[in-house]
């Protein structure tokens, strides 16, 4: 029989796994939904045994397609949006029983400013400044919220490897999870930022848990899986689990395609769900403002990782349709589904002059590339009366439209920093909705590349567990075998046109934008 590697992946609102063969072929998947709560304005949280239920629950799912699939699989992979699991000793340190900071969690605002005004070199490699939802943040946050919930802190972890050591016992942290959320610079002789630690009063983290240990680069072995476990889901006891990824180097890893040596400055990849990254590989660090890295070794050996993106992308496009009055009022896939088909058959029939009033610098929650600035907002033109579902649909396409805009802002500003970006890799549930996919085609001026997979995210997870087992020898090797065929999408000629027009509107309110945040902050410390 052939063997099989299970991947996982615990998304905003989803447990999505899929089980696929050494090449990459997908036997079978499943997605069950998870609850998230939000307790107040831009706090997000989860119970972590809600969480590892609804994986359960999605596994068997998984393996029920087939009555052999379960005792064929050979390795298991966690990937995970970037929550932060606090592991307390006595009761949960949130309320309603929640001990996970969901990806969405803002929080950690101040503290998160405050750690960018150190000045510290460990912000040259997170683009000049710190996002609201970095898991440094959020630990200074909850030492000084909480204090009671802090001294019961036995460790915290990124949820990718909570679900690893829930998997096997054991405790460890990923090298991907630790160098993008942490002070930890791999390159250095010492990788931890012991003084800017030290500064924030959180010299103390490395005692917890297995913070002092040494990372667990991306397809290694975390561990084996549990007997009790391995019974509950109908797998083998004794199986690699490989060490944790996060989703959008998951997303990378399963969207990037063959021939990666080739492609080095020329490709990002696009992973596309709540948020948005942008993700670019290079043989050495470029140090760019706005720009999440470089971190070396993440996830291949030898290279440097560079991460751009949007705060807030399918969120933003959720939130239009739960709450324009003119929507549905619920956000969903058949929603979205919905929604993208009737703007597409508009799109058909008017043309350009569908939505051309209406235009949306979409920075919902801050701008991350390339400004880096968590305190800016969303500006919207073209506003009328806003209560029919024309309205409503006109406001769904600006946001989409003014997400992929952004998108080539993005990559005009990685190529003014030495990159040569003219392919894009397109990964996420964002390959899900048609209407991106066809912005992303048209609007982004490079060409759009997509994967004959369904799942692009799990095969990265799936991935890194073939390495983990010992079934490719390397992750580089899994990349190449088990990459699916890959569809470059032309864009219109018609639609590239409008764009490159939109594109100039874009830029000027974008300005203009930033004009008026800066006047708007001298009038807000205007005193009497």
């Amino acid at each position: 029989m052939t063997a099989l590697l299970l991947a996982v992946e615990v998304g905003a609102t989803t447990v999505r796994a899929g089980a696929f063969d050494e090449f990459g072929r997908l036997a079978a998947s499943a997605v069950e939904p998870l609850d998230a709560m939000h307790p107040r304005d831009g706090q997000q949280t989860y119970r972590m045994d809600a969480i590892w239920h609804a994986m359960g629950l999605t596994v068997r799912v998984c393996l029920a397609a087939r009555p052999d699939l379960g005792m064929r699989v050979v390795g298991i992979g966690f990937t995970a949006v970037s929550a932060l699991v606090l592991d307390c000793d006595g009761v949960p340190p949130f309320e309603g029983g929640a001990d996970v900071f969901g990806a969405m969690d803002r929080r950690a605002a101040a503290e998160a400013a405050e750690i960018g005004a150190t000045g510290d070199r460990w912000l040259d490699h997170r683009g000049g400044a710190l996002a609201p939802g970095s898991h440094l943040a959020r630990l200074l946050w909850l030492k000084r919220s909480t204090p009671a919930a802090w001294s019961r802190l036995r460790t915290a972890r990124h949820l990718c490897d909570e679900l690893a050591r829930r998997a096997t016992g054991i405790e460890a942290h990923s090298a991907g999870a630790l160098a993008t959320e942490l002070p930890y610079l791999v390159q250095d002789d010492d990788p931890w930022r012991h003084e800017l630690l030290a500064t924030l009063g959180l010299g103390d983290i490395r005692s917890l848990g297995a913070l002092a240990g040494d990372p667990l680069p991306a397809g290694t072995s975390h561990g084996t899986l549990q007997p009790v476990l391995a019974e509950l889901l109908g797998l083998p006891p004794g199986i690699p689990v490989a060490a944790g990824l996060p989703c959008a180097h998951a997303g990378l890893l399963g969207a990037i395609g063959r021939g990666l040596a080739s492609r080095i400055d020329r490709t990002a990849t696009l992973v596309g769900g709540d948020t948005t990254s942008l993700l670019a590989l290079s043989a050495e660090p470029r140090l760019l403002p706005g720009i999440d890295g470089p971190f070396r070794d993440v996830p291949f050996p030898g290279l440097w990782l560079h991460e751009a993106g949007q705060a807030c992308s399918g969120a933003a496009l959720d939130a239009v349709l739960a709450h324009h009055p003119g929507g549905p009022m619920l956000a969903g896939a058949d929603a979205h589904a919905a929604t993208a088909a009737e703007i597409l058959d508009l799109l058909d029939r008017e043309g350009a002059a569908f939505a051309a009033s209406r235009h949306v610098v979409p920075d919902f929650l801050g701008n991350r590339t390339p400004l880096n600035g968590p305190g800016l907002a969303a500006l919207a033109t073209g506003l009328a009366d806003e209560g029919g579902s024309r309205a409503f649909l006109e406001t769904y396409y600006a946001t989409a439209r003014g997400l992929a805009l952004q998108l080539r802002q993005i990559i005009l500003h990685l190529n003014a920093g030495g990159f040569r970006i003219d392919r894009v890799a397109l990964s996420g549930a964002h390959a899900r909705n048609p209407l991106l996919v066809r912005l992303y085609r048209d609007a982004l001026g490079a060409g759009l590349v997509v994967c004959d997979t369904r799942e692009p995210v799990l095969l990265g997870a799936a991935m890194a567990a073939a390495t983990a087992a010992g079934i490719h020898p390397s992750l580089a090797f899994a990349v190449e075998l088990m990459s699916p065929p890959q569809v470059r999408l032309d864009p219109d000629p018609f639609w590239r046109r409008a764009h490159d027009a939109a594109f100039d509107i874009y830029l000027r309110l974008f300005a203009a934008r930033n004009d008026a945040a800066c006047d708007s902050a001298a009038l807000a410390a205007l005193s009497r």
